[in-house]
């Protein structure tokens, strides 16, 4: 009797601490969300097979993230991982390396056996060692495998730009590296001549593009999170601080408020270095009569937001910047009530330029007016197509007078609804009053 109480506390035990994990990994989602998109992946592949590589660990002391796409269809957040997911067995598998990694968080580890396929809600889980011999077996089949033709995506990372790295390293006559996906292209070809390969990248977009309402509730409290730091960082803003001290407010809230990772690189710029649109040095001092800008926001659960803000330095926008400011502001606004299922991009580029002509300041118009938000901050989508119910795109008029070294931004993630749009962070103020009354408030770290 006290063998068999001991052994069911032990398993209870075993139970809870699993499913703890779960929960850790997975707030928002369920094991069965990502098997869901994986059966979706079967049904668009046909007879076809998927095989889809995770993230190496990164080579310095820092925090893993597995890729955008891996995640999104496995939920596993286990390095050098790979899944394979066949069309017409309706099966997929998941192979894990036999080496267990001790620096990534606990829930993370996976052992290949039963056990996790049933967590994982995978058909199988096995030895990465079978990877080799399980792609041979491919090449007996007249069916297509798909792989991804785009780089993979992981911490502060999104695909345009590393499209461009890419592109330079392959065109550096010192260097000419391949990526990672067009040498896993190369020896597939190699070893497996017969195979027909096929870009996986296009399905997955076309499935990311589309947030469902697990994936907007994530996003939406991202934005909160990201509200919370950007409102930290207008209340400690005075002349004579430097620009790195506004951000870490916005780092203590969202650190404070369990964000993952920043989703970009922080952007405080004031004064002139706003006119430098990623400027990221952080490092000069707040003068008075300038204003600040911080383009800077969280990542929560694999899932990002983008938010900036602009306010004056000393504690009120002078004259000359609130004209600009108030076209800005009209702009915002404009393009967010227009925003709806069926509306093209270009519709709203139209409503923008129409108000920076109303307010005198057409030829400031740069173009543009945003990009798509998810898993990655510049995240996947078809910039020709109508907006869609599920659609999160971010707002970001921008307008700038080089002769006067001025640069104003306002910039929103919203998500298209059935009949309109929801900003998805409204939290941090765009009104100049309520920014006003916001910078007498006591910041952190204030006495």
């Amino acid at each position: 009797m006290i063998r068999t109480t001991t052994l069911l506390l032990v398993f209870t035990s075993i139970f809870s601490l699993q499913t703890a994990f779960s929960q850790t990994m997975w707030k928002y989602f369920s094991a069965d969300d990502f098997n869901e998109r994986r059966k979706r992946v079967m049904e668009k592949i046909g007879d076809g097979v998927a095989v889809l590589q995770g993230a190496s660990m990164p080579e310095g002391y820092i925090k893993f993230r597995q890729d955008n796409n891996f995640y999104y269809l496995s939920g596993v957040e286990t390095p050098d991982a790979v899944m394979i997911i066949d069309g017409k067995r309706k099966r997929s598998t998941l192979l894990v390396p036999d080496e267990v990694y001790n620096d990534i968080k606990p829930e993370a580890r996976i052992k290949a056996g039963d056990s996790a396929a049933k967590e994982y809600k995978f058909d199988a889980v096995i030895s990465k060692a079978r990877f080799t011999g399980m792609l041979q077996g491919l090449t007996y089949r007249d069916a297509p495998v798909y792989i991804s033709f785009t780089p993979e995506e992981m911490q502060e990372m999104c695909r345009d730009r590393s499209m461009q790295q890419n592109a330079r390293r392959l065109n550096d006559p010192w260097d000419g590296r391949v990526s990672k996906e067009t040498n896993f292209y190369n020896k597939l070809k190699e070893r497996f001549p017969t195979l027909t390969i096929k870009n996986i990248s296009p399905i997955l977009d076309d499935m990311r593009w589309v947030k469902d309402d697990k994936e907007i509730a994530v996003i939406r409290e991202c934005g909160r999170i990201g509200c919370l730091g950007i409102d930290e960082a207008i209340r400690v803003t005075r002349p004579g601080i430097y620009e790195y001290q506004t951000v870490a407010a916005c780092d203590f809230v969202y650190n404070n408020n369990g964000a993952s990772f920043p989703a970009y690189f922080p952007i405080a710029a004031s004064g002139e270095r706003g006119l430098d649109w990623h400027y990221n040095a952080n490092n000069h001092i707040l003068e008075e009569g300038t204003v600040l800008l911080i383009d800077y926001a969280p990542e929560l659960n694999y899932y990002m937001t983008d938010i900036t803000r602009t306010w004056p330095v000393s504690g009120k926008f002078t004259a000359d910047q609130l004209k600009y400011y108030a076209c800005l502001k009209e702009a915002r606004a404009a393009i967010i009530a227009a925003m709806k299922p069926g509306v093209y991009l270009k519709e709203l580029e139209d409503i923008c330029k129409q108000v920076y002509e109303k307010h005198g300041y057409g030829s400031l118009y740069p173009g543009g007016i945003g990009h798509f938000v998810g898993m990655s901050v510049h995240d996947v989508g078809d910039y020709t197509k109508p907006f869609v119910k599920g659609t999160v795109f971010n707002v970001e008029p921008i307008i700038e007078d080089k002769a006067k070294k001025l640069h104003l931004r306002l910039e929103d993630t919203i998500v298209i609804t059935a009949t309109g749009a929801e900003n998805l962070t409204p939290q941090s103020p765009v009104d100049e009053e309520a920014i006003y009354k916001l910078m007498k408030e006591k910041g952190v770290g204030e006495k």
